[in-house]
């Protein structure tokens, strides 16, 4: 039956109840974020090891800011580690709201550090120079959009189904 207002409708719109269930707001099968968690937990103890022994490698792009940054960077992958193993042992929704919001809270915090410290001149290094311009600007893309997952994670939380 049709009503006067589906006249000037589209005709995928017309059907758009014979479609089936909506699928968007399904969650992955825990197996699928199991994987992930782990990929996550080995990929942030190898970025550990990089970050404690990046001073030895003595390379020429890196300034002696780096001490400082670097031990916020390694707060930040200790954060990972640990909200992944949260995540990977309790399959709980809050659980996992609560996990990420600390995640993207000590990414945030270490993107500000790195931004605001700069701890790498790629000025003295051969066709780099356009590093230094760059990856500023990413750091602040990177910023806004750990806050954004902060306050979503946030939202998540009080307000799940």
């Amino acid at each position: 039956m049709r009503t006067p207002d589906q006249d000037n409708m589209p005709h995928w719109a017309r059907r758009i109840d014979e479609m089936g269930p909506r699928r968007w707001h399904r969650q992955k099968e825990y197996r699928s974020q199991r994987a992930e968690y782990i990929s996550s937990i080995v990929f942030n103890l190898i970025a550990l090891v990089v970050l404690y022994k990046l001073p030895d490698w003595h390379l020429g792009f890196i300034t002696e800011r780096y001490g400082a940054v670097m031990y916020i960077l390694i707060f930040s992958c200790l954060v990972q580690i640990g909200g992944n193993l949260l995540m990977l042992l309790f399959a709980f929704r809050p659980v996992k709201y609560i996990a990420r919001t600390f995640m993207e809270a000590a990414s945030f915090l270490a993107q500000i550090t790195f931004y605001y410290l700069y701890p790498l001149d790629f000025s003295n290094t051969a066709g780099l120079g356009w590093i230094d311009i760059v990856l500023p600007w990413i750091l602040i893309i990177g910023m806004v959009i750990s806050a954004i997952k902060v306050l979503s994670n946030i939202w998540k939380l009080i307000f799940w189904r």
